[in-house]
């Protein structure tokens, strides 16, 4: 798997991870930067108006910048694909996985705010 990596702006500063149907995603807890359900991970990113967030996905293996990841966990993926989608549902990335249960770690690089946020599969 190619890594891709993309400067976005998201909407309400939140991306989310999940297979194409959208799963179920996590119920908004003030202050929470990043949380999820087994078929949705929602991670805060830096706030839109003040600039923008690097988002990187790719294989974990590839795209692990050395220190531990923010979640590390698993993905409910029926349709054996990965998206990472806007509160608005525009589709940042598309990956296709070889199973219905993928291996996510995200990282980022402060726990508040992050402007880089790294998506690893498998």
């Amino acid at each position: 798997m190619q890594s891709q990596t993309k400067k976005i702006n998201p909407v309400n500063s939140l991306i989310a991870i999940s297979d194409p149907d959208g799963g179920v995603p996590p119920e908004p807890i003030w202050g929470a930067w990043m949380l999820s359900t087994p078929s949705c991970v929602t991670v805060g990113c830096y706030p839109e108006q003040d600039g923008s967030t690097d988002v990187t996905m790719g294989s974990a293996q590839e795209i692990d910048p050395g220190y531990g990841p923010a979640y590390d966990g698993f993905l409910e993926t029926p349709n054996k694909a990965v998206v990472v989608s806007t509160v608005d549902d525009e589709i940042i990335f598309r990956s296709y996985v070889p199973t219905t249960l993928t291996r996510l770690r995200v990282w980022v690089n402060r726990p508040v705010a992050p402007d880089r946020v790294f998506i690893g599969l498998g």
